[in-house]
């Protein structure tokens, strides 16, 4: 269906169905992603003061939290016929254990095996989640639902800046690990009660019994320049706060930055899906990589509070509508073959975040952030010229 009408279909969709069916997407995803993921930029800046990691460390830490992340990508990209709702559980489960992990003193070692499996996990709940909203909204004719399904990766980074005020005013780092996996545990229940017993409908069967095949467009373009998406959000993605504590005029904006963030991705899908109806799904995601590319590089680029808080506003309003519509333009009817060309897409993804923190581990200790943030930067621009590649060789809507 083109995205130009999905508006007129929401309508005729079971509205209370569909938004339920998001609503626990948007559970999963807050666990996985915002918390499970994202919990470690909140939560960064004290555990470097508080003599856990220093920038170097913070960045290995990162890195094996975004190779778990690829593994799991794989995974789920090259698997055949595998059970998406057992995975999905154990992706949960899995999400929620590695977070009350990383609130004990294991030593810098031990927590690279803890993120790592943290990143596996994120994958694991996001392709299969996110596969399976997607099929069962499209089987509404309610798919600008999915908006709401992306809101949880912001819901989640919101929490956790919250919870890391809370936390750096009155208990320490780990205990903060200790209260997100509280709160993730309940995301949990809630979204494995929601998507483990919902029911997808088969891709109709032909007049000769067998299902049709789905024209699944090339991935090739697209994928590349996910990839770069991937590197271009993830260094402030990961080290924000820690870029605005340590500059002139932004020390105090840290996690009200990160916060903003959150806030931010919240409508950041509803409007790019939105756009896309009036420009079309490339227009839309090459606008958006562009922003980001701003946003990316303004904090280091422009000084004082207000550039930072803009950056970050930037950043929080891109990071998800690009993946929101990069995985539109990935999928197919064939729940299979969508869970993994998104796998597929996400692992590209997963390559670049990968690159990001090593980046900052090998050029942060003695030479700062502002390389890496730029170097991001530059990659989104590229990301945008190779989007429009896709669009005039790849044919997509």
């Amino acid at each position: 269906m083109p995205l130009s009408r999905i508006a007129v279909r929401l309508q005729a969709g079971p509205v209370p169905a569909a938004a339920g069916v998001a609503l626990c997407g948007l559970l999963a995803l807050a666990l996985a992603m915002g918390v499970g993921r994202f919990g470690y930029t909140a939560l960064l800046p004290q555990m470097r003061d508080e003599g856990w990691v220093d920038l170097s460390g913070g960045g290995v830490l990162a890195a094996a939290n975004y190779l778990g992340y690829l593994v799991g990508a794989l995974w789920a990209a090259f698997s055949r016929a595998a059970d998406g709702r057992r995975r999905l559980a154990w992706g949960l489960l899995t999400s929620v254990a590695s977070t009350f992990a990383m609130g004990l003193d294991l030593g810098l070692g031990a927590w690279c095996g803890v993120r790592f499996v943290a990143g596996w996990a994120s994958a694991a709940v996001y392709v299969y989640a996110t596969g399976l909203v997607l099929r069962r909204l499209a089987a509404c004719d309610a798919a600008g639902w999915t908006a709401l399904h992306y809101m949880g990766v912001g819901t989640g980074i919101a929490l956790s800046a919250v919870v890391a005020m809370g936390v750096q005013e009155h208990g320490s780092a780990l205990q903060g690990w200790w209260i997100l996996g509280a709160l993730a545990t309940l995301a949990a229940l809630f979204a494995a009660a929601g998507l483990l017993r919902l029911e997808i409908p088969h891709p109709p069967v032909s007049a000769s019994g067998r299902a049709p095949v789905p024209v699944a467009p090339p991935l090739g373009w697209l994928a590349a320049a996910y990839g770069l998406a991937g590197f271009g959000y993830i260094v402030n993605a990961t080290f924000l706060p820690v870029i605005l504590r340590s500059q002139s005029g932004t020390s105090q904006a840290g996690l009200q930055g990160w916060l903003l963030v959150g806030l931010a991705a919240l409508p950041a899908t509803l409007l790019w899906v939105r756009l896309s109806f009036r420009w079309g799904v490339y227009p839309a995601l090459i606008t958006a990589t562009l922003v980001q590319a701003v946003g990316v590089a303004l904090p280091v680029l422009a000084e004082g509070h207000g550039a930072a808080l803009v950056g970050a506003a930037l950043l929080g309003g891109t990071f998800m509508g690009i993946a929101g519509l990069a995985q539109w333009l990935a999928r197919v009817p064939d729940p299979h073959a969508t869970a993994r060309r998104i796998g597929l897409i996400t692992a590209c993804y997963g390559v670049g975040q990968i690159a990001g923190p090593l980046v900052v581990a090998w050029w942060g200790r003695d030479g700062g952030l502002r390389l890496p943030v730029l170097a991001a930067a530059a990659a989104l621009l590229l990301s945008a010229v190779l989007l429009e590649v896709s669009r005039r060789r790849e044919g997509l809507v």
